[in-house]
């Protein structure tokens, strides 16, 4: 298996070598999607990393409610990394595809064998979980912003999330009610 977007994006984190790349490309597998389909379970242990070539997916957990919580979204060129699943704990989100996507996946198996005969892979974990890391830093900054802003930071910045999912999935990310996230709309 080869993604040469893979490789690319891998490569801007640190120098990889020929044998690495030979080991990866030969343990990564192309998976295909339809939307809607549940690539993982709240409760389960994930066992595969994601990295989307084309498509859509999206995070999220329901509440003692039963409410449904949106907390990321990734999109083409995003690595679709779990603490749990690398970790080998039960996940506490559900992962959802939300476009027809094409996605090369590892298992976390291969990467740990990855892990043991190349350096590198050390280095490539350490940069997703550091990536990781920030992404959930301003996710909260995000949410402690008055909800205007948080709106307005959306439409500037990731705009074209209006266009792929439903505005009631926007507000849950927002963490705003539909209503709210329809008068800020309605005054863009």
């Amino acid at each position: 298996m080869k993604s040469d977007l893979l490789i690319t994006l891998l490569e801007e984190k640190t120098s990889l070598s020929s044998a690495f790349i030979e080991a990866l490309e030969s343990k990564m597998q192309l998976e295909l999607y339809k939307p809607h389909q549940i690539v993982n379970a709240a409760g389960h242990i994930e066992n595969r990393l994601y990295f989307i070539e084309t498509g859509f997916a999206r995070s999220y957990f329901y509440d003692h409610h039963g409410q449904q919580h949106i907390v990321r979204f990734w999109d083409k060129g995003n690595i679709v990394f779990s603490y749990e699943g690398y970790y080998k704990i039960p996940s506490h989100y559900y992962i959802e595809i939300m476009a027809e996507s094409r996605v090369i996946s590892l298992s976390y198996a291969s990467l740990y064998e990855l892990e043991a005969g190349f350096p590198e892979t050390s280095v490539l974990i350490n940069a997703v979980l550091l990536q990781y890391q920030e992404e959930e830093f301003q996710r909260q900054v995000l949410i402690s912003l008055p909800s205007e802003e948080r709106y307005r930071f959306i439409r500037i910045n990731y705009n074209s999330l209006f266009s792929k999912v439903p505005s009631k999935m926007i507000a849950s990310y927002l963490h705003m009610s539909r209503e709210t996230l329809g008068r800020y709309m309605a005054k863009r």
